[in-house]
Order: structure tokens, then C-alpha cells, then sequence
């Protein structure tokens, strides 16, 4: 089997337009792939295509970013607010 490259590539929805949040590449011998398909068990914002080259990959991630032009950071979900319930904390471990 031949060697080949499949790009992950998420997507979220803003004022109902997909933006790009993340793209990832990995090397599998699956058979390639003419259409997006969404990996198992995963949402239809995720999107996967698998490519015969590492050349050709590359290119397709840089064409989402070529159209996605401003990618949106993935959420960040501690942002510092682990502090913010300190004394409750404290409360109940004093319990």
C-alpha cells in the first residue's frame, strides 16, 4: 500500500459563514479521496480529504488559508478563570 496524506481541517460557524479554527496532516495508506468526508463520530464542520503527495496536501491547506483569511483561534477554555472560585475552593477542602 502506498503511503499517502490526509488533512483534517475544522471548522466553526460565525454569523452563519464557516470559518477556518485548525488544519492537521497525517500520514495514512487509506485510498484517496476525490470528496470531503467527516471522520468518524465527528460533526459535519470537520472536514477530511486524503491525497496521493505531501505536495499536493500542502497545497490544499494552503488554499483553505488562501480563502479563510482570517483564521479563528480555537477556544480557549481555562483563560485563566481557575482562580476565579479560590475561596470556594478553599471552603470546601476545609470541610
Amino acid at each position: 500500500m502506498a503511503l499517502h496524506f490526509q488533512v483534517i481541517s475544522e471548522f466553526s460557524l460565525t454569523k452563519g459563514k464557516p470559518s477556518l479554527v485548525s488544519t492537521s496532516i497525517y500520514s495514512t495508506h487509506s485510498a484517496c479521496t476525490s470528496f470531503p468526508f467527516s471522520p468518524t463520530g465527528c460533526s459535519f464542520l470537520i472536514h477530511s480529504y486524503i491525497f496521493p503527495t505531501l505536495h499536493l496536501a500542502r497545497s490544499y491547506i494552503a488554499h483553505l488559508y488562501r480563502v479563510h483569511k482570517k483564521p479563528i483561534p480555537p477556544l480557549v477554555l481555562d483563560g485563566g478563570q481557575h482562580d476565579l472560585f479560590m475561596e470556594e475552593n478553599n471552603a470546601f477542602t476545609s470541610l
